[in-house]
């Protein structure tokens, strides 16, 4: 591998740890929920990408399996935090018509 491609990949593995750091505090300080869950993804996505060009620089292909594997579990790990938000905004919902309903009765 020539001199120039290392620097360009160490380059770049810089860039992303850089990027993960800000979406992490992303992340950390919100405002809404839906920003948490994209930030959360987004470091799935960059650590895949992470993991790729770890591959290329120490020239071993099964971290790219493991990419792989990785970008399968991250993706998992957002459609259930997304399918339990939705459940408990679902449930406080209903809870708040009962409330309001109990509230006209009296």
């Amino acid at each position: 591998m020539s001199a120039g491609l290392k620097l360009l990949l160490e380059i770049s593995l810089a860039f992303f740890a850089i990027g993960i750091c800000i979406v992490f505090i992303r992340a950390i300080r919100g405002p809404r929920f839906t920003d948490r869950i994209m930030a959360i993804n987004m470091i799935g996505t960059m650590t895949t990408a992470v993991i790729c060009i770890l591959s290329i620089y120490l020239n071993e292909v099964w971290l790219i399996d493991v990419a792989l594997v990785y970008t399968l579990l991250s993706f998992l790990a957002v459609v259930i935090i997304c399918h339990v938000v939705t459940l408990h905004h679902n449930g406080r919902m209903l809870f708040l018509s009962k409330k309001e309903k109990e509230e006209k009765e009296e």
